[in-house]
């Protein structure tokens, strides 16, 4: 079976952003909401959670025009070539995303990818997020 991030409980989710400050500092070494491959936002009297959730075949991939994404085996997909986003105008992966889970960051000039590793899952207080074999 494979091993997957998926939101479990949005209902639970209270938008105390302890995923997404340590999804950041995994992912950069920075806690900040805005480095984070996670968001939330309102819904309603709730949150959407929106995280990756790690297609076999990522139209995000397929779209790079530089080849700078690449399917993740098991799901998903990874950054291997983040030099070559950097002359990158148009972004067209993070519009191929139908969840809009890509995000750009501006610092770095390359999209923030979920590299699948669960530490959100791990840290979330209220059990929102699921990391495991789905």
């Amino acid at each position: 079976m494979p091993i997957k991030l998926v939101v479990k409980n949005p209902d639970r989710c209270i938008d105390c952003a302890t995923c997404l400050f340590v999804c950041s500092r995994e992912l950069t070494g920075v806690i900040s909401v805005k480095h984070s491959a996670i968001r939330i936002s309102r819904s309603g009297l709730g949150f959407k959670i929106t995280v990756c959730s790690g297609c076999e075949e990522p139209d995000c991939a397929s779209a790079c025009p530089y080849e700078a994404l690449k399917p993740r085996s098991g799901g998903g997909v990874e950054l291997v070539n983040p030099e070559k986003c950097e002359k990158c105008e148009n972004r067209p992966c993070l519009d191929a995303c139908s969840l809009k889970a890509l995000h750009w960051d501006d610092d770095r000039r390359r999209p923030i990818i979920c590299i699948e590793c669960g530490v959100c899952a791990k840290f979330c207080p209220h059990d929102v997020l699921y990391y495991g074999e789905v």
